[in-house]
Parts: C-alpha cells; sequence; structure tokens
C-alpha cells in the first residue's frame, strides 16, 4: 500500500481535483485518502453543497476514504488549516505522502522556504516588516526575500503557500510522510480563466449562484449534487444576517475571545458592526492594512460558529470517517493497528475519544445546525449526529 492524504474543502469537487488523484494514481500511489471540511470553509463562508454531497463526489472521482478536518480548523488560516489536516492525515499511521497542489511543482524550494522559517533566522526580519504595517503574509515574503532570493516569489502562489504550511505540518508533527506536489494546471486558484474542463471552485460557485447549468461542465458528476434551483442552495443573504445579528449582541470582550485577534481590532469590529447594514460593509468598516479581508471573514465565522481561539490550542482527539470504498475499507482494516487517535465511524465510538472529542463533535454539531438554516429547504437540528457514514460500494461490510 502506497497511501497519500491531501487536505481539501472540495467545494465543489471538481475536474482539477479529479487532475490531482489521477495524478498520484499515475505516480504509483494506491491508496489516497481526504481530510476534508465540513460545512463551513476557509474562506469563512458555508460550502456551496453540504458534506454528504461533498463525500460521494470525492468518492465517485477518485478518492477512497474522507475523514472530517474539524470545523474550528476548516475555518482557520493557512497554518492552522495546513497543521490539523497533516496531523489529521498522519495520526491514520499510514500516509507514505502528503500531496498538494502546487502553482510550481517545486517541492525542493517549498521545503527550502519552510526550514528557513521554522528556524527562526527570518523572525527579526519578519518582525521589522511587521512594524511598517504590512500583512502578515507580505511581511513574510520580503523576509524570506532576504535569505532565499527569487525564491521568495512562491509566496505570492496560494497553493504554494499552502504547499510551505504542508511541510512545516509534516516537520512540527515529526512525521516520516513525504510532502508531494503536483504542478497545478488549468485555471488559477480563484480566477474567473477558464482551460478546458478546469475552471477555478469560486468560478464554478459564481456560476451555481447565477443560475446558470454552465457550472455542470467543470464538476465531475455534477447529478451528485442535486442542485436544481435557488431553493436548493445555501442561501447567502440568510447568512449575512445572522453575521450581523451575532456580531451586533456581541461585546469586545467576547469578541476579543475570536481565533486571530490582535491590536484592540476586537474594539474597530465592534463600532463597525453597531453601523454596518451588510456584511460588505462590516467588513469594509473593519479592514486595516495588517487585516485582509479573508482573515476578517474567517473571524466573522468564528463569532457566528461560537469557535474561540482556545478551541485551536486543543489537540485533534479523534479521527471522524465520513466515506470509504472498498480501498479505502483497506486502509481502515490497517488503521486499526496504526492509527494514534480514536477512529469515529459512528456515534456510539465518540467516547472513545474522552471529554475533548465530546466539547469538539458539539462544536461540529452547532455548525451543522447554523448551515441548516442557510438552506433553501430548513431543516431541524441534529443533522450531524443522524450522519451515516457514506460507503460507495453496499457489499462492504465494516
Amino acid at each position: 500500500m502506497q497511501a497519500a492524504g491531501v487536505v481539501v474543502e472540495f467545494n465543489p469537487f471538481h475536474y482539477g481535483h479529479k487532475y490531482l488523484t489521477d495524478e498520484l494514481r499515475k505516480s504509483g500511489i494506491t491508496h489516497i485518502m481526504a481530510a476534508m471540511s465540513g460545512n463551513f470553509t476557509q474562506r469563512g463562508e458555508p460550502a456551496v453543497a453540504e458534506t454528504p454531497l461533498r463525500v460521494r463526489a470525492a468518492l465517485e472521482s477518485g478518492v477512497d476514504l474522507v475523514l472530517q478536518l474539524p470545523v474550528p480548523f476548516a475555518v482557520s488560516g493557512a497554518a492552522a488549516f495546513a497543521g490539523a489536516g497533516v496531523n489529521l492525515l498522519g495520526a491514520t499511521g499510514i500516509a507514505n505522502y502528503i500531496a498538494f497542489g502546487s502553482e510550481s511543482g517545486d517541492v525542493d524550494s517549498l521545503k527550502e522556504i519552510s526550514s528557513l522559517l521554522l528556524s527562526g533566522q527570518a523572525d527579526e526580519a519578519i518582525r521589522k516588516e511587521l512594524e511598517t504595517g504590512i500583512t502578515y503574509a507580505a511581511a513574510r515574503e520580503n523576509a524570506v526575500r532576504i535569505f532565499l532570493g527569487a525564491k521568495a516569489d512562491l509566496l505570492r502562489n496560494p497553493n504554494d503557500i499552502l504547499g510551505v504550511e504542508y511541510i512545516n505540518g509534516i516537520t512540527l508533527a515529526g512525521l516520516s510522510a513525504k510532502p508531494l506536489a503536483v504542478r497545478r494546471r488549468g485555471a488559477p486558484h480563484d480566477s474567473a480563466e477558464k482551460s478546458g474542463s478546469i475552471a477555478s471552485a469560486s468560478e464554478i460557485r459564481k456560476m451555481i449562484f447565477s443560475g446558470s447549468d454552465e457550472w455542470k461542465n467543470y464538476v465531475p458528476n455534477p447529478e451528485i449534487y442535486n442542485i436544481k434551483g435557488p431553493e436548493f442552495l445555501v442561501d447567502l443573504a440568510k447568512y449575512e444576517t445572522l453575521i450581523l445579528y451575532k456580531l451586533r449582541t456581541m461585546s469586545p470582550a467576547e469578541t476579543a475571545l475570536l481565533p486571530d485577534i490582535s491590536e484592540g481590532i476586537e474594539n474597530r469590529i465592534a463600532k463597525a458592526a453597531a453601523g454596518a447594514k451588510s456584511l460588505d460593509e462590516l467588513c469594509s468598516g473593519i479592514k486595516t492594512k495588517r487585516y485582509t479581508m479573508a482573515r476578517i471573514r474567517r473571524i466573522l465565522c468564528c463569532a457566528l460558529l461560537g469557535i474561540t481561539a482556545e478551541d485551536l490550542k486543543k489537540p485533534l482527539p479523534y479521527i471522524r470517517v465520513l466515506g470509504f470504498n472498498e480501498r479505502g475499507a483497506e486502509m481502515l482494516g490497517v488503521m486499526k493497528e496504526t492509527a494514534s487517535l480514536p477512529v469515529i465511524s459512528r456515534l456510539a465510538d465518540l467516547e472513545k475519544s474522552g471529554e475533548t472529542g465530546e466539547e469538539l463533535f458539539a462544536k461540529e454539531c452547532a455548525a451543522t445546525d447554523v448551515y441548516s438554516l442557510l438552506c433553501g429547504n430548513v431543516s431541524p437540528c441534529g443533522r450531524e449526529k443522524a450522519y451515516k457514514t457514506i460507503v460507495k460500494n453496499d457489499e462492504i461490510s465494516r
């Protein structure tokens, strides 16, 4: 068994993701597992399709085992998102590789950047850059350029940035898994460009919300998503209203407990929330040179979901299985002996993970209950507890 793990959102699963799984197979990988976000994503937004649909799409298109990336990390910045994903995949005990899409495909240069950052050599340079008022990402790029010259350009590429964080995670966790970069092809991340059958996930989401059927040309097995009209989609206007409500009812002291809060930004958030009439207006009122829009939206999402900075400090308590196929069943069989965390595929298994596991699952349930309010056909609470592990082939027995 040669197993590779990927950290993903599949929001939605598209032909670029299919290219990644196909390339991994060509490289000799026999088994692919994914640590996948649930109903909320790193953009600080609800996923375009609920978790079970995205699990099914992944299993139909090359992924063998889907594990859940817990919600506090799924809505976090690159370091926490990638670090938790790598730790989750590493805890299975079967990952030979941590694979990822990469604009450059230059894994050696990414490892060099990671090594520099983890060594602490660039810390003082980063601190000085931050004093100029620029974002952390820009400060880090400028600092790396001092030591590694043009290789710092890689820190302008979204997937290469995540690649560095994946490599950091492998090193910090002491994993034997090797980083494996698959060079992206087709449309760039978040681009409106299209290349053959490949479009970016953000562009596909725009197509879906516009009501056009064009998105079906860029997604394998589009029938899985059952998107028939606006009433079946997440209602982003509802999400906006919930965010505004939540921020208007929070004190600066409560806001200060959220992840990624610093420099007294909680007071700026409270002031903006008191007058904002839309999410865009709220974000614009909070925006500073140091705080990007993406960072602000993640903070607001965490506020709505009740996620605090303390939640990100807690260790992963379990490995939750969302779905698998025959090769995935083989992986689960081996994991019975190799996994360093309890493997949860049924609600009854949760007790194996102790109090921390129960607290984390409660956060997951609350997030799904919020997500259920955002769907065109609103459903009652309890969908996360009712989740059934998806098995691609019915003849597989566990």
